[in-house]
């Protein structure tokens, strides 16, 4: 404003001006703060959106989200990165939950091989003032982690959600029997049995505790705990590892009785092993899909389970969508892969706490699997599956050469 004649002019004394000064850096720093929350939230939330388009385009084999999204309003609701193959759904209650409290909501449709799930509503607008007030929004019932949502077509619902009503547990076409090399014998040892057994791993901690400076031989892997005898396994290179790292280089005795037993009820594939690894699943504790090294053990390996009972999921690499499937490993189960089973599917336990069965939701509790394989000497494998054989790899190239040099000093000190 101009000064006029006779007014003088306002002055401001320098505190006063360093007190508007510290109060506009201070607001612009808040609100920079405040900028770049948002744009991390944001960055996150978009992260995890794409993750979760990326596993289930992967799952379905398809490469254009437009394929299974729809752009418009429609009475189902895809829960992209909520389901049972992800980490995220715990109980079947807790999904339903969120949306019940919308009008015109139905059901929850799940399937315990995918890793999203559906909420169906009575029409589409029901559907749209769920999705507007859910979507990438924080969810209380999961850990405040944001529901990426997407609507699907009736049309491609009925394609995705094909057998995958609650409990659905069974693949839609190839799968794995006794002709493929899947072999699972219930009850094959008796409770009295379990509980020895059981009673004798823990006679081994404290045996080994004393003997090993306090050490016990246990191996934390991820959630799990692993023991090994007779060989250990390196994690790192998937293969063989240090033999101080047993926690017995013999299998143990009480081992030998159910050794046996499997030559008498499985006579058509024996197992001679020397390599037995126990290992402990702390509730929700999984491991991820793998197949055993093809050049670090030979054909059979065989997985007795104790405890309780979790669900083991399968799939086929380079197959259909379909050819995957899950199995129930009761405790006191036995289960044997040879063949195709063996080298041409992978398997895994998923990592939560609930698993879904004959549409009920069971609670997982802890879980003990002994692993019976024979080591593969001669770290060769001529299979014929190689999106999952290591026959090729440096790793596996290296020990080759290191196990050739060893042959070869000692047939010099033999001459």
């Amino acid at each position: 404003m101009p000064i006029t004649d006779g007014e003088a002019p306002v002055l401001f004394e320098f505190g006063d001006l360093d007190i508007i000064d510290a109060e506009d850096a201070e607001e612009s720093a808040t609100s920079k703060k405040h900028t770049r929350r948002v744009r991390a939230e944001q960055y996150r939330l978009s992260k995890r959106r794409n993750e979760a388009y990326a596993t289930m385009l992967r799952t379905e084999g398809v490469a254009n989200p437009a394929e299974l999204f729809s752009q418009n309003p429609c009475r189902t609701i895809c829960i992209v990165n909520i389901g049972y193959c992800a980490e995220g759904l715990q109980t079947l209650q807790s999904l339903e939950s969120v949306f019940r409290p919308y009008g015109g909501f139905g059901r929850v449709v799940v399937d315990s091989t995918k890793p999203y799930s559906f909420a169906i509503f009575d029409s589409a607008s029901n559907a749209e003032i769920a999705f507007a007030e859910i979507r990438d929004k924080p969810c209380a019932e999961f850990n405040n982690k944001p529901l990426v949502l997407e609507y699907v077509s009736p049309l491609v619902f009925a394609r995705l959600a094909k057998d995958s009503l609650p409990g659905s547990t069974e693949a839609t076409s190839e799968a794995l029997d006794e002709s493929r090399g899947l072999f699972y014998v219930a009850d094959f040892i008796s409770e009295q049995e379990e509980q020895a057994i059981l009673a004798h791993i823990k006679e081994d901690e404290e045996r080994l505790s004393t003997t090993n400076g306090g050490s016990d031989k246990w191996h934390r892997v991820q959630e799990r705990y692993v023991k090994h005898y007779g060989h250990s396994f390196d994690y790192q290179t998937k293969h063989v590892g240090d033999a101080a790292k047993t926690a017995s280089q013999q299998l143990p005795l009480w081992s030998q009785p159910f050794i046996e037993r499997m030559g008498e009820r499985i006579p058509s594939h024996t197992l001679e092993p020397d390599m037995l690894t126990i290992q402990r699943y702390p509730p929700g504790a999984g491991i991820s899909f793998h197949v055993d090294s093809h050049t670090a053990f030979t054909d059979t390996l065989a997985v007795l389970s104790m405890g309780t009972p979790v669900q083991m999921d399968f799939r086929k690499p380079g197959a259909p969508r379909a050819a995957q499937m899950s199995l129930d490993l009761e405790p006191r189960s036995l289960l044997l892969l040879t063949g195709e089973a063996r080298y041409a599917w992978e398997h895994a336990i998923r990592i939560r706490r609930t698993d879904l069965v004959d549409g009920a939701i069971r609670e997982r509790r802890e879980r003990w699997s002994i692993t019976i394989r024979k080591v593969n000497k001669a770290i060769e494998c001529n299979c014929e599956c190689p999106d999952l054989c290591d026959n090729g790899a440096e790793t596996v190239r290296q020990l080759r050469t290191c196990l050739a040099a060893k042959q070869t000093r000692a047939h010099n000190r033999l001459d």
